[in-house]
Order: C-alpha cells, then structure tokens, then sequence
C-alpha cells in the first residue's frame, strides 16, 4: 500500500507540560522520519482541533492506520490513553494476522522491568521486537532501528519510493467507489486491506504503477485490465488522459534507466548527455516521464530544424525558442543569466530535457553543450553511437522492440478513452 499511515502514541498531558520532558521532541523526530519513509504519520496535533472530543476522535484514526509507534516515556507507561491506544492496536495486530505494525520505543528513563510493573504490564509488550532510545542519542534523531522495522512496513505494504506520483494518481480515482476499486485492485494482484478501506485508492496506485514488463507484443498484462476496467469509471477526460500519461510508462520502462538518468543529473551538473536506443523518439518523452517521479514531468522539448538553415544552428535557434516561450523569459538573455536560471529551475521542477531522434555525432554533441550547458541532452535513435570523441556518454538501459511497441501501442489505445 502507498504511504502506509502509522500512529504516534505518546504521552502528552499535564505531567509533560508541568516537567518540561523531551516527549514531544522524540514525538517530532519520529513523524519526521515516518514522512521521509513515505508513510503518513498520524499525530494528535495535526488531527484534533479546538472543541474535539479528543479521544474518541484518535481512536477512529488508530482503526485507519497500518501500524503504531508506542512512545513509552516514564509519563507514557501511567497514561491511561497511552494504554487505551496499545491495547487496541495490539488487537489490531491480532486480527490482521500480525500485519499491523506494534513498534514499542522506550524513551530514557524507561526500563523492561519498569515497563512490566507499570499500568502497560498487563500488555506484555516486551513480546514484541522493542527498540531502547538511549538518552546519550538526543531526541533529534531516531535510533537506526526504528527506521528499519518502519522500511519493512513500507515493503509489506508494496509502498513505491514516488510517493508524491502514487498521491497524485489516488487523487484521479478517487470519485470511484471502493468496492470497484477492490475489483481492480484483484485484477492487479495487489491486496485490498479490509480494515482500511479508505486506502483502496492507495492500493490500486501502487499496483498500477509497479513495473510490468511483457515478454512480446500483445502480452497479456494486469495493468492493462486494471485500466480497461478503471477509466469508464473516472468521469472527467482530462483525469483519464493524466492517469494513462503516468501509469504506462511507470508499468513499461525500465527501472533501471530511470535510476542511470537520476544519478547523471545528481552528479554531473554540466554536460549531460544520455544515449537511447529505440525506435521512436516518443519513447525518449516515455522514459523522461517515468524519471520524473513528480505528477508534472520535467520540462521537455524535441527540436524540429527548419529547412534549408544550418541544421545545428537551427537546433539550437528551435531551442531557444521554445524557451522563450515555454518559460516566458526575456529577449536579450544573456548566457550567464540563462544557465542562472536553468539551475533555478531544475532545482524547482527537475532539468529542462531536450530529446533528439538522431544520431549524436561529436560536433552536435560540442555545439549543443556549449550553447546550453546545463540542459540534459537525451539522443533516441535505434543505433544510437556518438561517433569519434572523447566524451564517454552513459547508455540507458533499453527496451526491446516488441517492448517499446507494446508500450507506445498501449498508451495510444487508452488515450482514447
């Protein structure tokens, strides 16, 4: 399941206040890292509002949960509410067949034999694996195991590492009703949580977007069954065209190639080129919307010379160009303030990528580079080979033919839904 929603359970009352404990920084540090994780923490500052019935209200967010982290301070282990909440996740624990997550943290001050004779002892929680926070460790940062034992949680649940994509494609099918979403979510071999039936969205995300290469053209596929039943069901076009954008080359590219795409644009700031075997140069866009890993890809164009200029200089006359008017930027632009302004950009929205069906030859390659240093420069072409030089350009991983034809058939036919 795509960002798992986990429990916070901490003391937070008077005897806190009065004794001006770390409770609420061990608190903090520990939704901060659920949120790095990719999961939802749940913590009662951010649910409850003034005039809430407290209690009740958490209780109800404890039953849409995944899992609980049990702060137990020395204020924890006398916490009537503390004991309310354990207790119902361990029966929460107990009826999903020991899937939802009980992760007991003792803070400083707490001990096992102490945590056995307090008001929690009738819980047994030392059943569980516990995790000691020593004081020596500050309250800033959470012991090494704590984000461990949540990882599992995370891979249990199918959590996909894109989890801003996996929200942007729940918010698209969300008008659908749960019960047809568990129908799809069956179609895509993933598991529908009973006791979080909220989280059906979530569900059907991560499986639509896990990766599904097929053997040849015409394959069956999960994916493809999914949508052929999850599309006639979203009423608005526009949110049909935006799932099927996202998901078919998420399900078809290569992992891989995303990974060598991200780590060019991580390590080398200038320069970069990336070589693309494949037939059409729409895969190239393909292959940028899965890198992405945003639900609004990174900026990109494919240059058309005109004919009878200077094939090079057109290029880069069609590049500027697109700039200009893509991004409404000045006439004049000088090259200083230009690349001040892609790095800006990049940092904002990911690197502006132009895609080429060619073969990238050096003195294409020279030129493009010294015109527009800080763009990514992706060559698609079926024999893809940068001739004589120096330069050592990385390859991303391909897709076979049948595959590359697949995918492009595929996003093709349900566009048109």
């Amino acid at each position: 399941m795509a960002r798992p929603r986990i429990f916070v359970s901490h003391s937070s009352g008077k005897k806190c206040a009065d004794k001006g404990c770390t409770c609420a920084a061990h608190r903090d540090a520990v939704a901060t890292l659920l949120d790095d994780l990719g999961c939802q923490p749940v913590v009662d500052r951010d649910i409850l509002q003034g005039g809430d019935e407290w209690n009740p209200k958490l209780i109800r967010e404890l039953f849409r949960c995944q899992g609980t982290v049990l702060l137990l301070s020395p204020h924890a282990l006398e916490s009537r509410y503390v004991e309310q909440e354990a207790s119902l996740s361990m029966a929460l624990w107990e009826v999903t067949g020991k899937r939802f997550l009980v992760l007991p943290v003792m803070l400083p001050g707490v001990r096992r034999d102490g945590l056995k004779e307090s008001r929690l002892g009738w819980l047994h929680l030392g059943r569980f694996d516990m995790v000691d926070w020593p004081e020596r460790a500050g309250a800033d940062v959470p012991p090494v195991k704590v984000g461990q034992r949540l990882r599992q949680l995370v891979e249990q649940h199918d959590s996909l590492p894109y989890p801003r994509v996996t929200e942007y494609v729940a918010s698209r099918i969300a008008s659908v009703n749960a019960a047809a979403l568990s129908e799809v979510a069956r179609e895509l071999g993933v598991d529908d949580v009973a006791y979080a039936s909220d989280h059906t969205g979530y569900v059907v995300s991560a499986g639509l977007l896990s990766e599904r290469p097929v053997d040849g053209f015409g394959t069956a596929c999960a994916m493809r069954k999914a949508l052929e039943h999850l599309l006639p069901l979203l009423a608005h076009q526009e949110h049909r065209q935006e799932v099927v954008d996202v998901v078919v080359p998420f399900a078809r590219v290569p992992g891989v190639a995303a990974k060598q795409l991200r780590e060019l644009c991580d390590t080398t700031p200038e320069g970069r080129v990336a070589l693309l075997t494949a037939h059409q140069v729409k895969t190239a866009q393909m292959y940028v919307r899965r890198v992405s890993e945003l639900p609004r890809p990174w900026p990109f164009h494919t240059p058309v010379p005109r004919p009878g200029a200077d094939f090079i200089d057109s290029l880069i006359a069609d590049i500027r160009r697109f700039l200009a008017e893509r991004f409404f930027l000045p006439e004049g632009l000088r090259d200083e303030d230009m690349c001040r302004w892609l790095v800006r950009k990049e940092e904002e929205s990911g690197p502006v990528t132009i895609a080429l069906g060619m073969q990238p030859d050096a003195e294409t390659v020279r030129r493009l580079l010294q015109a527009f240093p800080r763009l990514l420069f992706l060559f698609a072409h079926r024999e893809v080979d940068p001739g004589p030089g120096p330069a050592e350009h990385i390859r991303l991983q391909p897709m076979s033919p049948v595959q590359e034809s697949d995918m492009l058939s595929t996003h093709g036919e349900f566009s048109t839904y």
